[in-house]
């Protein structure tokens, strides 16, 4: 039976000798973790807790500079990196995540209940005439961006296959 060794990555440097033709690697900084407890979720999030004598719980998030709503993302692995965390008061977060958020419209999707809102602003001193073409610019603006984005995919089709009765 063989037994299978894992990878790991050694920090240290690396020479090469042109006179013996001879490459050497000289590690250093082996040492534990400082890393425990380590839970990552999905979008790049990442939680932890350090060692030493003071320990700290630390936290990573991070999401797409094109995302169209950074909040929502971050918002989101917040809440996953601490479902298992109790607050001593309730803390209010929002119930639904904004996915267009561009060019005085907004898109709020409640995916627990399957709801989507949308809000737009028309300015009627700049569009006196032409408020109905700008009412229907934001509706087409809705429509351009909602396919590209996951969360709402995935409430959609939760509602296609017999979901969110």
């Amino acid at each position: 039976m063989e037994k299978k060794t894992k990878k790991l990555k050694v920090r240290g440097t690396g020479t090469y000798d042109p006179e013996t033709k001879r490459f050497g690697f000289e590690p250093f900084n082996e040492a534990p973790s400082t890393q425990q407890d380590v839970k990552t979720c999905a979008g790049g999030g990442k939680r932890w807790t350090t060692t030493g004598s003071d320990p700290s719980r630390m936290m990573t998030l991070k999401c797409k500079e094109s995302s169209a709503d950074q909040y929502a993302d971050l918002a989101a692995q917040f809440n996953a990196l601490t479902k298992d965390l109790k607050p001593k008061k309730p803390v209010q977060m929002p119930e639904s995540l904004r996915v267009v958020a561009e060019d005085e419209l907004e898109c709020w999707l409640d995916m627990e209940k399957g709801k989507m809102t949308f809000t737009g602003t028309v300015d009627l001193s700049c569009h006196c005439r032409d408020w109905q073409a700008e009412v229907l610019r934001l509706v087409q603006l809705v429509v351009r961006r909602l396919p590209a984005n996951e969360k709402f995919n995935k409430v959609v089709n939760n509602i296609k296959n017999g979901g969110n009765k």
